[in-house]
């Protein structure tokens, strides 16, 4: 029996909450606070089975500010229940017009 268990969370742990406006769910997921969003945003767009065809720039937006992929989840994060930290990303979208 091939049983895998939830990691425990540690302070340094950040819930991550991404929505996508075309998806029906919501990735959740757990990350250090020294995270990049870099690191974030391939993970979600494999959540959401999104790749890349070069004529799309995917980006998040928190809080109504679009993210830089270098920032740290651990940046942005905020304090929740139980002295939890989470963050609220939204998926965003934008068309690369050819030069």
């Amino acid at each position: 029996m091939n049983v895998q268990a939830e990691k425990p969370r540690t302070e340094d742990d950040v819930v991550v909450h991404a929505t996508f406006a075309a998806a029906t769910k919501q990735f959740n997921e757990k990350f250090t606070s020294a995270t990049p969003l870099a690191t974030v945003l391939a993970a979600v767009l494999a959540f959401f089975n999104i790749e890349s065809d070069g004529t799309t720039r995917y980006f998040f937006v928190a809080n109504g500010d679009e993210q830089d992929p270098s920032t740290t989840v651990g940046a942005i994060a905020e304090d929740g229940p139980g002295h939890s930290h989470s963050v609220k990303l939204s998926l965003r979208t934008e068309t690369i017009s050819g030069s």
